[in-house]
């Protein structure tokens, strides 16, 4: 029988392409042979997911493999899985507590004089050094990450691919110094989750990137925004907070799904007040009570869909822009050309 050792280098990498993330890492510590044929070949890891996330003195890593992420129950923790979470807790002095969550039994090891964040630094910086395939989803929280590990970890790294980027508590600066790690190109959605932050976020830098303009998805929660609507016409999907909303910027969206050539766009606009209520009355007929309210407008050149707009007061002061096809427009409803 051949060992692994001996084995020619054609099986050898469709051996490793086999395996998950923890596998390979263990092979890695086996032996130097094949820490160097590994290091060199650097085989595609089945990485679906990651996350990092926490609290000062705790931070999490959350490493999804491929496996079942279409199953109702999602990624099993290994070893049932490729679900990895790993936790680096802060201990008195410069020690650290690493603990590994497991579906058989959860692993703990402490680190005398070793302070936790930088550990879990290294460790992703390793996850980087791997061939990563386009991540599903990659989701980081700012409000404990330090700048130089972006610095250290991110920089003379290819950028990372992934077609969701979620960044938690991350104000304009930190995004500003955190997107250029991050290919625009693969970039499909971009969530901001804000929490405990008081006023408009300026977001005026944000929207001059590469990432802004190619992604064709954004949700920000947790936050109002300053800038302008028209920042915005370029997406499919938007969820977004003003704390003022006016007509016109009403009127141009109202304008824009009238023209638009793709049927899918759908916008969700939380605000805080109207410019003007009145105005807002006498454009669109609307009582605007706590009751939600209908308007549905026909598309020019466009048969089959209308655009449905729907104002909400009564727990959110919200306004949503859909297109829908015809016969689905509610019968009590006018159309209107």
């Amino acid at each position: 029988m051949v060992s692994l050792i001996d084995m020619p280098e054609v099986p050898m990498k469709i051996t490793l392409e086999k395996l998950g993330y923890v596998e390979i890492q263990c092979l890695r510590k086996t032996c130097h042979s094949l820490r160097h044929f590994i290091d060199t070949t650097q085989p595609e890891q089945s990485i679906d997911a990651l996350k990092i996330s926490g609290s000062p003195n705790k931070i999490s890593l959350l490493i999804n493999g491929n496996d079942n992420i279409n199953g109702n129950d999602g990624p099993q923790l290994y070893p049932s899985g490729q679900k990895i979470h790993v936790v680096y807790q802060a201990l008195k002095g410069e020690n650290a507590r690493i603990t590994w969550f497991r579906k058989d039994e959860n692993r703990q090891k402490t680190i005398l004089n070793e302070n936790f964040s930088e550990l879990l630094s290294r460790d992703f910086g390793l996850i980087l050094e791997c061939k990563l395939p386009i991540l599903r989803t990659f989701s980081m929280d700012f409000k404990n990450t330090c700048k130089q590990f972006l610095e250290k970890y991110l920089s003379n790294k290819n950028p990372i691919k992934t077609n969701t980027l979620t960044m938690i508590n991350a104000k304009q600066d930190d995004m500003l110094g955190f997107l250029p790690y991050i290919c625009a190109g693969t970039l499909e959605k971009l969530v901001i989750q804000m929490a405990d932050w008081i006023g408009p976020m300026d977001i005026s830098k944000i929207v001059e990137l590469e990432h802004w303009k190619k992604t064709r998805k954004i949700h920000i929660a947790g936050v109002s925004v300053a800038a302008e609507v028209r920042n915005f016409e370029h997406f499919t999907s938007l969820i977004v907070r003003f704390d003022v909303l006016y007509l016109e910027d009403v009127l141009f969206l109202k304008e824009l799904f009238l023209h638009t050539s793709s049927t899918s766009k759908q916008y969700r606009i939380s605000f805080g007040k109207l410019s003007d209520r009145n105005a807002f009355i006498q454009e669109f007929g609307l009582p605007l009570t706590e009751q939600r309210e209908t308007l549905t407008f026909e598309r020019p050149d466009d048969k089959e869909h209308v655009v449905k707009v729907e104002f909400s007061h009564f727990w959110d002061r919200v306004l949503e822009f859909k297109i829908i096809k015809k016969c689905d427009a509610p019968n009590e409803v006018e159309v209107v050309n």
